[in-house]
């Protein structure tokens, strides 16, 4: 194996390995704070964090077989090392995220409501396994990628180049969706050492939660296997992984912060329950929309003909990285806004109207990146470098504007909250700074359309000469 394929063992045990090493030392200094309040419950104490320790310690396993696999194999390419590694690497990253986050979660529960330890226990382990899942879809691909038929003796054909794409699309993606359901678990740990009579409708909940955002990494899984079978060249399966996997990571996170402020909600009035859970599920979808225009792009790129590679790179940056800040934006503003809705049942429909409202204002960054990533891709004469240029401008620009103005509109509806009798004049206002921060991205898509036209102009001169 020539020496520079080494990079793929370092991504795969050194990603999932940095975060399990940091998360089994976050969550073993959580238990010593409860056993120090709690010396009656140090036996048992001990036995959760010895459990919570084992359990994490899955997420570096994986990627310690994927890191000798990888040695083992003295054909394998660069490209399948760096993607088998950054499949298991970062997806494992996420799953040490999301179950030390819900491991403590439930010491604290037990710290609260000491009696129902045994039931939070056993929830610990089986939300443990239902996060797992986005650290076995990256072992999943790891394993696809090292078993390929190219780097099997006597095999003669062309080497793939796909698989860098691949581990883009579900390790960023899993990455995200396992940080969001390790956000949400902990959130329904903590309700459920608060509110032992509603342990039951919790349960339910949390398994809808972790399902609906599950999602995200499905399709980073589906995009994964579509740029192999498409066979796509390096950095057009790069671009399709983007796509998917910075949207995928930003729906994954945005919508694990919006299912537990639904669970606030629900735990601080419980007469609405019915009403958040409807709404939360609503907010999931319009969050989810961020990860499809990502599955949108990817499968325009891997099933264009003809497409210059380093085009659909740019692309998938555009409404990859601006998807990340959209997503991420979403569910800050989701989250407070059904928290609110605890807080206050009475103003429940103008918060909905409010957040529905936020929600579309954030979400043009995401549509200007959209129609950016078609421009790019729809374009007949255009550089990669300049594809990129574009890409980036647009996608960067749309980052910020997604995360700024989802912290807006989250204080907006504060703000609403402390002085219901001004709310027409905050939501005013919110409109009024949303519009000034949107500004931000349609510099970025200014930028773009310019990069694009006179890139195609200055390609379209140089075919002339040429020809």
């Amino acid at each position: 194996m020539e020496l520079v394929n080494y990079i793929g063992p370092w991504l795969a045990v050194g990603l999932a390995g940095i975060g399990v090493a940091i998360g089994q030392g976050i969550l073993a200094k959580r238990a010593v704070e409860v056993i120090g309040k709690r010396k009656e419950m140090m036996s048992f104490l001990l036995t959760v964090t010895i459990l919570g320790i084992a359990l994490v310690e899955s997420a570096a396993i994986y990627g310690l077989i994927v890191a000798f696999q990888i040695l083992d194999s003295q054909t394998i390419s660069l490209t399948a090392s760096i993607g088998a590694g950054l499949a298991i690497g970062l997806a494992g990253l996420g799953a040490w995220v999301g179950e030390w986050k819900l491991i403590a979660g439930a010491i604290t529960a037990m710290d609260k409501n000491p009696e129902m330890k045994w039931k939070i226990m056993t929830f610990m382990v089986l939300f443990i396994a239902l996060v797992e899942s986005a650290a076995i879809y990256g072992l999943v691909i790891s394993f696809n990628i090292l078993g390929h038929e190219a780097f099997k003796e006597g095999f003669t054909g062309a080497v793939p180049e796909a698989f860098l794409g691949m581990g883009l699309a579900v390790g960023l993606a899993g990455l995200g969706v396992a940080i969001g359901e390790g956000i949400l678990a902990e959130k329904a740990m903590e309700m459920m050492g608060k509110r032992e009579k509603m342990i039951s409708f919790f349960l339910t909940v949390t398994i809808l939660g972790i399902a609906l955002v599950e999602s995200a990494a499905i399709y980073g899984l589906v995009v994964a296997f579509d740029v192999l079978a498409k066979d796509l060249a390096l950095y057009a399966a790069a671009g399709a992984g983007a796509a998917i996997g910075f949207a995928g990571l930003g729906a994954g996170i945005g919508e694990g912060i919006l299912v537990s402020g639904a669970m606030s909600a629900i735990a601080r009035n419980p007469q609405i329950k019915g009403k958040i859970l409807t709404f939360m599920v609503l907010f999931v979808a319009l969050v989810e929309v961020t990860a499809i225009y990502g599955l949108i792009i990817a499968f325009q790129i891997s099933g264009a003909e003809g497409l210059d590679p380093l085009v659909a790179l740019g692309a998938g940056l555009a409404i990859g990285v601006a998807g990340l800040g959209v997503g991420i934006g979403r569910g800050y503003l989701s989250e407070e806004s059904l928290k609110t809705m605890g807080k206050n049942p009475k103003m429940i429909s103008f918060l909905l109207t409010v957040s529905i409202l936020g929600v579309a204002l954030v979400e043009s960054a995401a549509i200007y990146a959209l129609i950016v990533a078609f421009q790019i891709l729809d374009a007949e004469v255009l550089s990669g470098v300049a594809a990129i240029g574009a890409g980036l401008a647009i996608g960067l620009a749309g980052l910020g504007a997604g995360v700024g103005e989802g912290l807006l509109i989250k204080g907006a509806i504060k703000g609403i909250n402390q002085n219901p009798e001004q709310k027409g004049k905050v939501m005013a206002f919110m409109v009024l700074f949303v519009a000034l921060v949107e500004v931000v991205a349609i510099y970025g898509m200014i930028i773009a359309f310019k990069v694009i036209n006179d890139a195609s102009k200055v390609a379209e001169e140089v075919t002339k000469v040429i020809g």
